[in-house]
């Protein structure tokens, strides 16, 4: 899996170093993204009907996601995206300890949700306060991180991992086929938060 097919360069002074299962980018900032491919064909079908069985016509109105998505925590406790966590940790943990090594221990996964992206539909440039993943089900359109000049182009079964406060989002999509995508947030146990549904702002709490 050749990172360079997937993400693209728009600035000439980004330097990006290319490791076996991530990307070191040290313009204009230093930033550390993990990739991969999640490969069961099967799984990612599945979720993908999941999510197009499970949309919350009122989160459209509180989140960035102008689409389809279902609840924050909607896949929290399901198998497959667990068994998609277990990966994670299986293919990083050596790599990446401070976030894989002591995974079920030091930090949990304090949201996982899917989004259904039509034709139209838009993601509001946003960070996240905290290490943050996507997994691609479908191809679609790219994903701008304007901070970084950079944009990934994703296939499905592709999967990233971003620090935190990293902006990310594009504008209208216009792709045919609509886009499907599981996203989730990783945060230490002491610091996890949670979003609320209703006013869209992220309330902290202790475990």
């Amino acid at each position: 899996m050749h990172v360079k097919k997937m993400i693209s360069i728009l600035n000439k002074n980004n330097k990006l170093e290319e490791n076996k299962n991530s990307i070191n980018i040290t313009y204009p900032r230093t930033v550390n993204i993990i990739f991969g491919n999640y490969p069961y064909i099967d799984v990612i079908n599945n979720l993908i009907i999941d999510i197009k069985n499970n949309l919350d016509p009122n989160m459209k109105n509180y989140t960035n996601v102008k689409g389809g998505m279902t609840d924050w925590n909607y896949f929290i406790d399901k198998p497959l995206f667990k068994n998609f966590i277990v990966y994670l940790i299986n293919k990083h943990q050596i790599s990446h300890p401070s976030i894989f090594e002591y995974f079920l221990e030091k930090n949990t996964i304090s949201n996982a949700w899917g989004n259904e992206i039509k034709p139209g539909d838009s993601l509001t440039y946003h960070t996240h306060p905290c290490y943050h993943g996507i997994l691609y089900l479908t191809k679609g359109c790219d994903l701008n991180l304007p901070e970084l000049n950079l944009k990934i182009t994703p296939e499905p079964g592709d999967y990233y991992i971003f620090p935190s406060e990293l902006s990310h989002g594009f504008d209208t999509y216009q792709e045919d086929k609509n886009r499907y995508s599981l996203i989730f947030n990783i945060e230490e146990i002491e610091n996890s938060f949670k979003y609320n549904n209703k006013i869209n702002k992220i309330t902290f709490r202790k475990k």
